[in-house]
């Protein structure tokens, strides 16, 4: 079996592995690397092999515009994660980027030769954004608008 055949099955198996623990209300595959779940805010996530064979999440928070102060503080916080400040098992230590598009904050992750392991941290950074980053306090009015929440029952 060829090496980007075996990453490709490697990633279903991961994504699985995922949904059987919970960690995704619902799962499947969309395509020849294309994979949707259902997480966050019950929204679905679209995980993409791109050409270039990097992985992208196009749409992690909705309605970012490209240059706010939102935009500016999530790429603060992307970077953060990989900061070797932070304990081995919490960084990230692949090339993960922040992208703009369509007023969407989306990330972008180079998997270099562990396809897997890139993979697995760019769910940590998106659970990482949804427990940490939206929770801050700071974004208290986005998550209300964004995501139509009561703000008498935000959790």
């Amino acid at each position: 079996m060829r090496s980007r055949e075996w990453a490709r099955l490697r990633i279903d198996e991961v994504l699985e592995e995922y949904a059987a623990r919970g960690v995704f209300k619902g799962f499947s595959k969309a395509g020849p690397g294309r994979w949707k779940m259902l997480w966050h805010r019950n929204r679905e996530f679209v995980l993409e092999k791109l050409t270039d064979g990097q992985f992208a999440m196009p749409v992690v928070l909705p309605k970012v515009p490209a240059r706010s102060e939102m935009m500016r503080a999530y790429r603060a916080f992307v970077k953060g994660l990989q900061s070797k400040e932070l304990p081995e098992h919490r960084r990230i230590r692949v090339k993960l980027k922040v992208t703009a598009s369509a007023g969407n904050a989306g990330l972008q992750v180079e998997p270099g030769d562990d396809a897997e392991y890139a993979v697995r941290k760019l769910i940590q950074a998106v659970h990482e954004t949804y427990l940490v980053f939206l929770y801050d306090g700071a974004r208290y009015d986005y998550l209300v608008e964004t995501f139509d929440l009561d703000p008498d029952h935000l959790a």
